[in-house]
């Protein structure tokens, strides 16, 4: 199960100041709380956010698991109610 920040995108941005630092490095911090907590194989987890505005959320996150020796790079964009990558269609 994914994490409900992941999930649910970034709702709360749609009544708050989107540029506000506070709130992104919070959204950040949580979400890579959340994903380190439902995924153990995760050894490290950088959690960036590349834009925000009041409808779309553009994070990309970096992973490195436990016994791989390159990372991963997921780029995400939340639009229109789901996530979607600069390569794939529509993640969620």
């Amino acid at each position: 199960a994914l994490p409900s920040l992941l999930v649910s995108g970034m709702p709360e941005w749609q009544v708050h100041n989107p540029s506000d630092k506070h709130l992104q490095s919070w959204y950040c911090r949580q979400l890579r709380s959340a994903l380190l907590f439902h995924e153990p194989r995760i050894a490290a987890l950088q959690v960036n956010l590349k834009e925000a505005y009041c409808h779309t959320l553009a994070i990309s996150l970096e992973i490195m698991l436990y016994h791989d020796d390159e990372s991963l790079t997921f780029d995400l964009v939340w639009d229109n109610g789901g996530w979607r990558s600069a390569t794939l269609e529509n993640v969620s």
